[in-house]
């Protein structure tokens, strides 16, 4: 049985070390991932897979995250900081290790769920003593204006640096890079960590593994369904049909079980906490801003026919937007002004991007015309991240807030912009078959213009002439129905009407997790309500 101890190191171990070691570990931490997206075009050609089995790992890895996020604190309270980081660690290293050598996408699906599990259990641990020393007073929006910005500006660089080690040896070297960095981040928790804790060692307890599959299934299922949707030619092919209904009942038996459980894995009641259901929404319409980057990238990589460097440093021209957007949410919460305008900015500054991007299709576009329309999406991106964050912790206890979480997570990073991007994705392919049809209408042998193609060409160059000019029509056309969307978004958040912040000073994160006994109750709407 480990000795009751404070803190996570050990007394030899200076403070700047110590520091030093979290941000090694946060570093390492965040930067894991069974499939960099930088690299999905590499990949596929590597792998000589279809893009949507490395979408579908892409977003098994959040499934992953959010569906081990109920066990968290029953782990902690069964074991020390030191021996999570142990097991995470090494659970990291090893799906690392599997993901470079593997060749079978469906193995790599799995390993990327995996690898969400282990991220989230290791976040966890690094995470709660960054929030002590950004805000030892429990100053939750100070928190997220830092936390965000460095969470974000942190995938921009390792997809940077992806992009530029597949280009230079091959796409598997950004999983051997990472290696060395999760086993010195292994080092120091054998080092550095004690195995001491705060508080009374707990019981695991039993793990509601069945309400885990039944989770965790049904988003696989739905994670197939909107992935596969175009390919599979939507709800024409029985494997699509299958995935949604296998979905829908699947959710309906996690849903029953909740309801019926005297500690539920996930209480649903929490959705009825205006703070939670209305971030949902607001995280759903951020969704679709995020999957409107893909007008962008056809724009890009189809009808420029960038490389997928030049990417990714047109894509650093949103780490300015980052830094700027979360300078500015620092000082608008610290002036505790309302987080409606704050969100209205966010909308904007996307709405804007994609304004300006609607009037630069065209063949001729050139890098330097993106550098702001990326700018602005970092901030708008930055903004909505932390502010709705902000809100939905608003006035609830650490419990709730806690509990909650796992939705926002999983709403934001898999089913807002999945859907989204099923929606994009249709209107771009619909858009350009549709357009290519109206093309086609006026090319004949009388028209000079197409005899001139024809014959400097041939046949081929005159289809491809063509399919250009539709992709960049159906672009065109996707924009606007975006900003449209977007307009009418904006007046649904103005006619909304928002709680004021809550003033009341909170309780010092340390005499929190002196008294972790809050956090291993199961979680109830009624003592959520008497906490407060």
């Amino acid at each position: 049985m480990s000795e009751l101890k404070k803190g996570l190191f050990h007394d030899w171990v200076p403070k700047p070390v110590g520091l030093l070691v979290l941000f090694v570990l946060t570093l390492t931490v965040l930067t894991s991932n069974g499939l960099y997206t930088a690299n999905m075009t590499d990949m596929v050609g590597g792998l000589g897979t279809m893009t949507e089995y490395l979408t579908m790992a892409n977003y098994a890895a959040t499934i992953g995250m959010a569906a081990v996020f109920p066990f968290l604190m029953q782990l902690k309270g069964a074991f020390t900081t030191r021996q999570l980081l142990l097991a995470t660690l090494s659970g990291l290293a090893f799906l690392t290790v599997f993901c470079a050598l593997t060749t079978s996408p469906e193995l790599l699906i799995l390993a990327s769920f995996l690898m969400g599990c282990f991220k989230m259990l290791a976040m966890i641990e690094v995470i709660i003593p960054i929030m002590m020393l950004v805000s030892p007073n429990g100053d939750r929006p100070r928190f997220y204006a830092i936390f965000y910005p460095f969470s974000i500006l942190m995938g921009q660089l390792s997809g940077y640096l992806s992009t530029e080690l597949a280009y230079d040896f091959g796409w598997q070297y950004m999983y051997w890079f990472m290696l060395p960095l999760l086993l010195i981040s292994l080092l120091c928790a054998v080092v550095f960590f004690h195995n001491g804790r705060a508080t009374e060692a707990r019981p695991v307890g039993q793990l509601d593994w069945v309400s885990f599959f039944q989770w965790s299934g049904a988003l696989m299922l739905l994670n197939y369904g909107l992935v596969f949707a175009r390919v599979e030619d939507y709800f024409d092919s029985v494997a699509i049909q299958g995935a949604f209904i296998g979905f829908a009942i699947l959710l309906l038996l996690f849903i029953r079980r909740q309801l019926n459980l005297e500690k539920p894995y996930l209480n649903l009641q929490m959705l009825k906490i205006r703070n939670v259901w209305s971030s949902l929404i607001l995280i759903c319409f951020l969704g679709l801003f995020l999957a409107a980057g893909a007008v962008q990238t056809v724009l890009t990589t189809s009808v420029l026919k960038y490389s997928p460097q030049t990417n990714s440093e047109l894509s650093l021209w949103m780490v300015p937007g980052i830094i700027v957007g979360g300078i500015f949410c620092f000082l608008w919460y610290r002036k505790k002004l309302p987080l409606k305008y704050n969100i209205l900015l966010g909308f904007a500054a996307f709405l804007v991007a994609q304004s300006l991007l609607l009037f630069r299709i065209h063949p001729g576009i050139g890098m330097q015309d993106l550098y702001l329309i990326n700018a602005l999406r970092g901030f708008g991106m930055v903004t909505l991240f932390a502010t709705i964050g902000v809100y939905m912790a608003d006035k609830l206890d650490p419990l709730t807030m806690f509990a909650s979480s796992a939705f926002l997570m999983i709403f934001r990073s898999f089913i807002g912009v999945a859907f989204s991007s099923a929606l994009v994705s249709y209107g771009l392919y619909h858009g350009q078959l549709e357009n290519v049809f109206q093309l086609a209408q006026n090319m004949d042998a009388l028209n000079p213009n197409v005899a001139a193609r024809l014959q400097s060409s041939g046949t081929m160059g005159l289809y491809g002439t063509a399919q250009i000019q539709a992709m960049l029509l159906s672009a065109q056309e996707l924009s606007g129905y975006i900003i449209e969307a977007g307009l009418i978004m904006m007046l649904l958040v103005v006619l909304f009407r928002f709680r004021p912040l809550n003033r009341r000073k909170l309780v010092k994160w340390r005499r929190r997790l002196n008294g972790l006994e809050f956090l291993f109750r199961p979680w109830s709407y009624k003592t959520s309500q008497a906490l407060k």
